[in-house]
């Protein structure tokens, strides 16, 4: 299943990835003065999509063996149903608040 080595730079891809697309997703919400701008939803969402981004990086075609497909489908089904419950508000209306 990989050296650790290989874990490690499946660990350092997806927290790198997961970190970009967090920091993309706040500035997007800030410029709309949503709050808050990032949810546990939204961080844990990004968590596991990083995870599977990370071990498909790394491990590559070597990801499609048994144990690892586990491991990226269930990452990615994390990262749907946290996606589906975070809050989602694309702008704020004044006049109705």
């Amino acid at each position: 299943m990989g050296t650790a080595g290989d874990w490690m730079s499946a660990a350092f891809w997806g927290m790198f990835w997961a970190g970009g697309m967090m920091l993309w997703e706040a500035l997007s919400r800030s410029d709309k003065h949503v709050k808050p701008v990032l949810s546990l939803a939204d961080v844990l969402s990004g968590i596991f999509a990083g995870l599977g981004f990370g071990l498909g990086t790394t491990f590559r075609w070597r990801a499609f063996h048994w144990p690892l497909v586990l491991i990226i489908v269930a990452s990615f089904a994390g990262c749907a149903v946290f996606a589906r419950i975070a809050p989602r508000k694309l702008h704020s209306d004044p006049e109705n608040s």
